[in-house]
């Protein structure tokens, strides 16, 4: 039997997608006496035919579902991403910690942190001689500044700068990406369908190699329904890392928001 820190990976992943659904609010909390602040949990989860990352060197390329929430108040939010292949296996888990220095009307200002689990099979010497597959954890830990200008509802700029180190020996120990692009969201196909586009480019520095490149995420939906459909399509402009020049995927997307009110004497 091959070792594994993750022996059953299918177990995993339904414990983890039983979990999220059974912590989805069905209704908001009513507001009483006093507004000490609005909370909220949101996120999107996704079935895809090619598990693409924001750095497209740590991409699985095969079928995966993707777990993004966000759990927090106005300003501070926990925005965990777990990512799995579509067998149940770990692909990757990225916690973030995200703080709202600035929240205008027109301009927002958000910094962040987290640490980083990358998930890879490799062949290891079971100290018998024998090569034998292990799944191996890199560790990685990054921080993020970006700042964003509010156009409407339905259109802003933003900028984002990331930085991140592994926390081991590993082949990619210094990353640094640079994106700017545009949010058109809620942009109406007809009286019941809707459509938004995110095109941006960026720059990708992985220790002596770097890059540009640009890409560009989609999606259409139903005013009111919450799955929608979703691609993602990136390409190279300039490279020296090893990459396909063209990624893409498509992906269904199962999207639920909730705000609720916290209370200083809850109801019974």
């Amino acid at each position: 039997m091959k070792p594994s820190k993750f022996p059953d990976y299918p177990l995993v992943f339904v414990i983890c997608l039983i979990a999220i659904l059974w912590l989805i609010p069905n209704q908001s909390y009513a507001q009483e006496e006093q507004r000490p602040g609005i909370g909220h949990f949101r996120g999107n989860i996704s079935v895809t035919n090619n598990g693409l990352s924001l750095i497209p060197a740590f991409s699985l390329n095969r079928p995966a579902a993707i777990f993004e929430l966000s759990l927090g108040g106005e300003r501070l939010s926990f925005d965990p991403e777990m990512r799995f292949a579509m067998d149940g296996q770990p692909w990757s888990f990225i916690f973030w910690w995200r703080y709202k220095i600035i929240k205008s009307e027109k301009f927002r200002l958000h910094i962040g942190a987290h640490p980083a689990f990358i998930f890879e099979n490799t062949m290891v010497d079971d100290g018998n001689g024998n090569m034998i597959e292990s799944m191996e954890a890199k560790r990685f830990f990054a921080g993020e500044i970006s700042p964003s200008y509010i156009f409407s509802d339905k259109a802003r700029v933003s900028f984002l700068y990331l930085a991140g180190r592994s926390l081991g020996k590993v082949p990619f120990a210094l990353n640094q990406f640079v994106a700017t692009g545009a949010h058109f969201t809620k942009i109406p196909l007809s009286e019941k369908y809707f459509f938004n586009a995110s095109p941006q480019v960026f720059y990708l520095k992985m220790n002596d190699k770097d890059g540009y490149f640009a890409s560009s995420s989609f999606v259409v939906g139903r005013k009111g329904f919450p799955i929608s459909l979703g691609s993602i399509v990136s390409k190279i402009i300039v490279s020296e890392i090893e990459v396909d020049n063209w990624i893409w995927n498509v992906s269904l997307i199962y999207s639920f928001n909730n705000e609720f009110v916290k209370r200083s004497n809850p109801l019974l």
